[in-house]
């Protein structure tokens, strides 16, 4: 029988449910001796309300577990797997039915392997071993009318809030050469550029279309210029550079480069189709932007802002403002000094935004990403979108290992949860690049059931048939020099994945 896939976060009416027609003895359904076929009334076998009883010592909230039911396939199910480890050999269910029931029993299979069968109308009370699925038959009170429904408390069988790392499958950053020495990884429309610079000055632009392939089309780079590989920056319609002078080039499809015209010390990122950057002397800084919009104003930097050696730009858009907001972290200002602020450009000026200063970092790694996390006491949690901030070294040259997490812009940090923390295998790298790419995954509804292990993710999901796809959102490390090995430039590409990005969408 083909299973419903129009579940909603809320319970199921029985008008709306339409009659079920018996398709074989394998189905919910009963027939006559002669093969006749009869039709099951839903409404007359129908489970109306499901919930498990409050058991503090089990979890707490329990009760506000919610549970969809499907009608068509009869699976009673919770999306929204309880935490690992949760133990549900003991637990009691409460069962409302749509109309008076002739029979109703719970069978299942404890933990020694017995088969156990209770009288779920005359013994409400006891409790049920849901470590295996468990089958409730019902029949109406007619006596002819029956249906079984399949029940499953799901319970993760990994920590869905841990930020997981792994090596890609082609774990290594795409040069010609085998020791390459600088590198810069960017995106620009989903698309990634790679900018290696190989240990004979010659150079490799690569381009990937989609990391988790990993496919590379690597080509020999010449712009007619030396460039500085760690000032390569994409916008939405070019590429910019800058050469070893500080010379500022410009290309739209990684071919022509043209000199702008104009000199600066470092480039700070993209702001929409511009370049921000610092130009001037050692001792006179200016903020500037390319292509200089009208009515912009150049001003002199402050002294303890950040002029290399920050973390990338990004970017923060929203409804209530003409012009995205950029901000950037930690860096180095004049004289080399190390700062822990963030600064947020609106067009026009920067400015301090953070509450409290990070750690003094350089080169630490700047990220959008998502989280989840309770919003009420019901066992209910909020897709947010936060700022994460880790890499980087720190005062004493080490490697800072902390991530630092944001909800509000930047304005204030804490140090983010302990499953999204680096692992200690993580390398001692500083002045890596951050990218996160979104890509598809797709999941066979029909086995979701089986599958504890991958049974829910608030993401925007589309279905066709019977297969489920969705975007997760992963970060690749690229690059970054190792510490610990002369500083020697990491050729390894790490993935990451807040794992329950990776279940299936919650339907």
């Amino acid at each position: 029988m083909a299973m419903s896939i129009k579940l909603k976060r809320e319970f199921i009416l029985l008008p709306v449910i339409a009659v079920l027609i018996a398709v074989g003895a394998s189905c919910n359904s009963k027939t006559t001796d002669d093969e006749n076929e009869i039709a099951v009334t839903p409404a007359l076998v129908a489970v109306k309300n499901f919930h498990l009883q409050a058991n503090d010592s089990v979890m707490a909230h329990l009760d506000s577990v919610f549970f969809s039911i499907d009608l068509n396939t009869g699976v009673i199910f919770n999306a929204d797997s309880l935490p690992k480890g949760t133990d549900v050999r003991r637990l009691i269910p409460s069962i409302t039915f749509a109309n008076t029931m002739s029979k109703a029993e719970i069978s299942f299979v404890n933990s020694e392997g017995e088969t156990t069968v209770i009288d779920y109308l005359t013994n409400p009370s006891d409790t049920i071993d849901f470590s295996s699925p468990v089958i409730l038959d019902v029949t109406a009170e007619d006596g002819i009318n029956t249906f079984s429904y399949l029940i499953k408390v799901n319970v993760h069988l990994q920590e869905p809030d841990m930020l997981s790392w792994d090596r890609l499958a082609t774990s290594v950053l795409p040069s010609r050469f085998e020791n390459p020495v600088a590198q810069r990884t960017v995106i620009r429309n989903d698309v990634v550029y790679c900018l290696v610079m190989e240990d004979n000055e010659e150079f490799t632009m690569s381009v990937c279309s989609d990391l988790n392939e990993g496919k590379w089309d690597k080509k020999m780079f010449n712009p007619g210029f030396f460039p500085d590989p760690e000032t390569f920056t994409a916008t939405p319609e070019a590429f910019y550079i800058l050469d070893m002078t500080g010379k500022l080039y410009t290309s739209a499809d990684l071919s022509d480069w043209t000199d702008t015209g104009v000199e600066w010390m470092s480039i700070l990122g993209a702001y929409g189709n511009a370049v921000l950057g610092i130009k001037g002397s050692a001792t006179n800084f200016t903020h500037t932007i390319y292509p200089l919009p009208e009515g912009y104003q150049e001003q002199l930097v402050a002294d303890n802002f950040p002029v290399y050696h920050t973390s990338d730009l990004g970017l923060i858009e929203t409804k209530y403002a003409d012009r995205p907001m950029a901000i950037l972290a930690c860096g180095l200002a004049k004289g080399g000094v190390l700062q822990s602020d963030v600064w947020a450009f609106d067009g026009q000026n920067w400015a301090i935004i953070n509450s409290k200063a990070l750690p003094k970092l350089e080169k630490p790694m700047l990220a959008r990403y998502v989280v989840f996390r309770d919003t009420s006491m019901l066992f209910n949690q909020r897709r947010f979108d936060v700022w994460l901030l880790f890499g980087g070294t720190d005062l004493e040259g080490e490697v800072n290992k902390k991530v630092y997490m944001s909800y509000d812009n930047g304005v204030n940090w804490t140090e983010a949860p302990e499953g999204m923390q680096l692992p200690e295998s993580y390398p001692d790298l500083m002045g890596s690049d951050v990218i996160v790419a979104g890509y598809d995954l797709t999941a066979d509804l029909s086995e979701a059931w089986t599958k504890p292990e991958e049974t829910k993710s608030r993401a925007v999901y589309e279905i066709e048939g019977f297969d489920i796809t969705w975007v997760c959102p992963y970060l690749y490390i690229f690059g970054g020099y190792l510490v610990d090995e002369g500083n020697s430039l990491s050729t390894t590409i790490y993935r990451g994945v807040l794992q329950r990005l990776e279940f299936v969408p919650e339907l």
